[in-house]
Order: structure tokens, then sequence, then C-alpha cells
């Protein structure tokens, strides 16, 4: 099976784009070199495939417009000839259809399993990272910090009286709370920072290039805003949060998981609704 391309950085579409349409025009060469006799236009099905790929239906549109034209003035220039226009006008019709079918069926194929690959590393329920997502986009930005030099800090989120919730209300109430918490920690986060559900009642954010007096007041923000949104009297839910700056970034993303759990039991034990933050590499840390 093919690996699906993720949304691309400029570069690499360029490269891609670049290759894509320098194929047309090659083909188109070698089209107009080889004559009317042989018959090369199965080969501008490739860079047709490449774009559609890459760049779904935009591409495969660019690339059905580029084959035919390419096709057109090959043949023309080669001395093909037929002996009414409208064969030309329905031959160059049913070449531009053919390369149409073909590049969205390609690119159809693509964004389904973009798709499926989205699920697969999403929560549905709250439509944030589950645990697989997190892992791969937190690898990502651990390895850019340990490159860069910078921190990064993880926040482990535990809810505070979660179960009785779903004891009393029952768990659609529960779903609610953990939305809206999913809901809160979006508007409390940067671009730049990951958050995502690993299960149950617990949430991990990292953010990267943040420092201990940084993350100090942001994690204080998100208790905060955690307690207010889910104060419902007796069965109001709180979050324990547990966090750790690692100025000397691991290498490991499971080593950073791993302190911010424990820190958040920390949390719990010092009673509940509170922030439990340690700092990882600084000299007497």
């Amino acid at each position: 099976m093919f690996a699906v391309a993720p949304p691309e950085p400029s570069r690499r579409a360029g490269v891609a784009w670049t290759a894509g349409l320098l194929g047309i025009v090659g083909i188109g060469v070698l089209d107009y070199l080889t004559g009317v006799e042989l018959r090369v236009f199965p080969l501008y099905y490739a860079p047709l495939a490449v774009l559609a790929w890459r760049s779904g239906r935009h591409g495969a549109l660019v690339a059905t417009v580029g084959c035919t034209a390419s096709w057109v003035a090959s043949n023309v220039w080669a001395g093909l000839a037929y002996s009414l226009t409208l064969v030309w006008v329905i031959n160059t019709v049913m070449q531009l259809v053919s390369f149409l079918v073909v590049g969205l069926l390609i690119a159809a194929v693509r964004d389904a399993l973009l798709r499926e690959q989205g699920r697969s590393r999403t929560d549905p329920l709250t439509a944030m990272l589950n645990r697989a997502g997190f892992y791969e986009e937190a690898a990502r930005l651990v390895a850019l910090c340990r490159r860069t030099g910078r921190p990064v800090t993880v926040a482990y989120i535990d809810l505070d009286n979660f179960k009785a919730v779903n004891d009393s209300l029952g768990h659609e109430a529960g779903d609610d709370v953990l939305r809206t918490v999913a809901g809160l920690l979006r508007v409390a986060i940067r671009p730049s920072d990951v958050a995502a559900r690993l299960g149950g009642d617990e949430f991990v954010v990292l953010f990267p290039e943040i420092g201990p007096s940084e993350a100090a007041a942001t994690l204080e923000r998100i208790r905060a805003s955690l307690a207010a949104a889910l104060d419902r009297g007796p069965l109001s839910v709180t979050g324990s949060i547990g966090a750790v700056t690692f100025v000397t970034v691991p290498a490991r993303v499971e080593d950073i998981v791993s302190l911010g759990d424990s820190r958040m039991y920390l949390a719990k034990a010092g009673g509940r609704n509170r922030v439990s933050l340690h700092v990882v590499g600084e000299t007497g840390a």
C-alpha cells in the first residue's frame, strides 16, 4: 500500500510540483520526438499520479490540463493530422477526460487514506489527539528542542472527582465534562503546543520552548479555568496537574511523560486542584 503524504512543508511540496511539471514537459518532448506512429501517451499518467497523490484534487486538475496541453502540442508539432477538426476536438476531450478520471481517482484514494490515518490518531469523543497521535507529534517537537537547546515542559492532567460525576449523573454527563476540558485546552495552548487525551480522564500537554516561569503561569491559568468551567457544586470537577520543565531535554518522550505522571500524583497527594511543577536540568534542580 502507498504511504500517504501528510500536508508537506513548502520545500518538499515545491520539489513534488517541480518534478511533476518537468515530467509532463519531458514526456511531451518525447512524444514529439517519437512522431505520430509511436504512442507514448500512457507515460503521462506517471507525473499525473505524482501531483494527484501529493496535492490531491488541485494537483490532479493542474496535471490534467498540463498533460492534455502537452499531448496536443506534441502531436500537432509532430505532424499528426485528422480529416476533420471535429476529430481533433473529440480526441482531445477524450484524452482530457481519461487524465481527469485517473487523477481524481488517485486523489480520492489519497484523501480516504488521510482520513483513516487521522481517525487512528484522534480520540473520537473529544476530537483531540489520542495516545498514538500525541507520541508521534511529541517526538518531533522533542527532537527539535534537543537540536536547538530549547527547554520543553510537559503537563499531565488528571481530573478530580470525575468518577463521582459518572456514578451520579451518568456517562453522558462525564462525556460532557471531557469535551469541556478538551475545549478549554484548545483555547489555552498555543498552535505550536500539543495536547491529547491519553484515556479516561487523563490529558497531557507538551509545551515546546517554555521555561519554568512561563510554564508556572500558563498551568495556573489552565487549572483556574478548569475549576471555574466545571464548578457544579458538590459534583464540581477540578484538575490535578503534574508538570516538569526540562531544561535538558531527554531523548525519549516516554521518559518525559512518565515524570509528568509522577508529578501529577504529587499534586493529588497535596490536596488536588493544584499544579506540581518540577524543573530538570538547572543547577541544583
